[in-house]
């Protein structure tokens, strides 16, 4: 059967994680920041659903849990958590699985120049703990979210977030941004709860105290009264048991990120319900590199490259293969954005031609002239983090594919720690690297020369006008001529070679769910409209 890869979501492992995201992501990095003061806390308590508990057997709904983790949705390091935590709070916009947006708990929008923007919040929507959503709730939560959390860069262009009355909010950003609301799928908690384990929210269900081994339903909910589940249990387990809890119905619903380093086997039949991220894998460049100073050199490696075999035979076969820097799944992609190459071997050696890299030896390798009228050899220096078989073995065919073209490369496996040491040092020619971009495929963090993602100083001032040009866009026609352009100057100049952009899946038993609508902004969104059949579950 088919594998699926799952990694231990604890504390600890999260804050590793959080160094490497903030090394080689660029968006939703959780950065702590000075405490501030905060107002008292609500000292009101929720109104769960009473029910009996009942042992967890076949026949429930029950999910993965850290009872010693948060499940505050905006400081939380669980992913478990984390993906747990959209039964229990909600968002201004939510994503569906093709990223596109629709408003949850805002009733309109506007704005004229996409830097002022304002948002009608939706009246009469109660909280856990029984008082009403304000804006005041809606305002604070988006602070907070800026200066800590996961959330902290994809909030970075906002200026100011005001209010007026108590159903209005209005956020000014640094510079226009189009696609804005694509960001604030960020879970809204009850002002001055930042600090608490489980602040209050809008979502359809509640979790009584950090220990508590269930979700009940939320009677403030508006929706209470369509909630066919009264109960969804929480079990902690290891990933090693991951497969047989599954297998036997106990876990009811298994996230996965296919491309991760930990292996489990699922032996039972399954439903898979894909959705579309924006996270991207690519490679990048250290332009120290004299070779890899030539636009010309890196095109050539980026045309040399099959994406649909990495993703086809590599890759688990559920990415998107991209050629482009904009994903497939954006919405105004264009296939003929991209480029038509027939031959690749014939168009790496025209741009190889062109940069003068000659087999001066006749050793089947290239080499570079040099500044004393022969030539050098050629060795580049490829590295990937040794965790993430797939990251590795797609290295190496990229590597093996460029040895046939002749250019000599070493792919360098490096543990986790030496692979980020070598980034910041700029110990290496290429890398194998990944960033989840926010959903409004802002490209900055890639290309700005004052990104912290500049490993090997490829980011330059000549792509600000062009994203400018993208991010403030009138309409869809100047948008999708904005984003060709973009597209086309990236092309030009290869700073990064983009491979493909992940996809998510959600597992569940065959029939006892309908109407699922994961997605990148939660694996529970729309959960009301959900048809659960419990008898289907084994």
């Amino acid at each position: 059967m088919r594998m699926v890869k799952k990694k231990r979501r604890t504390i600890f492992a999260l804050l590793v994680f959080i160094i490497f995201l903030q090394a080689c992501r660029g968006s939703d990095i959780p950065i702590v920041s000075p405490q501030i003061t905060e107002t008292t806390p609500s000292t009101q308590s929720p109104l769960p659903d009473i029910s009996p508990v009942t042992p967890k057997s076949q026949g429930n709904i029950t999910i993965r849990y850290v009872s010693d983790s948060t499940v505050n949705p905006i400081t939380s390091l669980s992913m478990d958590n984390i993906l747990l935590s959209s039964l229990l709070y909600e968002c201004l916009f939510v994503m569906d699985n093709n990223l596109t947006p629709s408003m949850e708990l805002c009733e309109s929008w506007s704005t004229e120049d996409n830097i002022t923007y304002t948002f009608q919040i939706k009246d009469n929507i109660s909280m856990s703990d029984g008082t009403m959503l304000t804006a005041d709730d809606v305002a604070y939560s988006l602070r907070q979210a800026m200066q800590r959390g996961r959330f902290v860069n994809r909030l970075s262009t906002i200026r100011s977030i005001s209010t007026s009355e108590s159903l209005m909010v209005t956020i000014v950003l640094n510079q226009a941004n189009r696609n804005f609301i694509n960001l604030l799928d960020i879970p809204i908690i009850k002002n001055g709860s930042i600090n608490e384990h489980i602040p209050p929210g809008t979502g359809p269900y509640v979790l009584s105290d950090i220990d508590s081994m269930r979700l009940s339903r939320n009677r403030n909910h508006r929706n209470y009264a369509s909630l066919t589940i009264s109960t969804i249990y929480l079990m902690e387990c290891e990933d090693k048991e991951l497969a047989e809890l599954f297998d036997s119905g106990i876990i009811s619903i298994l996230w996965d990120d296919p491309a991760d380093a930990f292996n489990i086997i699922l032996n039972r039949h399954k439903e898979t319900r894909q959705y579309n991220t924006t996270a991207l894998q690519y490679i990048g460049y250290n332009l120290q590199s004299i070779v890899l100073r030539d636009a010309d050199v890196r095109r050539a490696i980026g045309s040399s490259i099959n994406r649909q075999y990495i993703v086809d035979t590599i890759m688990p076969g559920q990415h998107l293969p991209s050629q482009l820097a904009l994903s497939p799944a954006y919405r105004l992609y264009d296939s003929q954005w991209e480029q038509n190459i027939v031959d690749p071997l014939k168009e790496m050696s025209a741009l190889l031609l062109r940069a003068e890299l000659v087999d001066s030896n006749n050793d089947s390798f290239l080499e570079y002239p040099n500044s004393f009228g022969g030539y050098t050899e050629i060795s580049l220096d490829f590295i990937v983090n040794n965790e993430n078989e797939y990251k590795v073995a797609a290295a190496h065919r990229i590597a093996d594919t460029l040895r046939l073209y002749g250019i000599r490369i070493n792919v360098r496996e490096l543990p986790w720690d030496s692979f980020l040491a070598a980034l910041r040092t700029r110990d290496f020619d290429m890398y194998y690297g990944e960033i989840v971009l926010g959903a409004d495929f802002d490209l900055s963090p890639l290309l700005l020369p004052d990104s912290h993602l500049n490993f090997g100083l490829s980011g330059s001032s000549i792509y600000r006008p062009y994203i400018v040009d993208f991010m403030s866009a009138q309409s869809d026609e100047e948008e999708a001529e904005a984003a060709k352009a973009l597209c086309d100057m990236i092309n030009l100049n290869a700073p990064f070679i983009p491979l493909l952009y992940k996809r998510y899946v959600v597992y569940t038993h065959i029939g006892a769910f309908r109407n699922a609508t994961p997605s990148q902004s939660g694996v529970f969104n729309g959960f009301a409209d959900w048809t659960i059949d419990l008898t289907m579950l084994p």
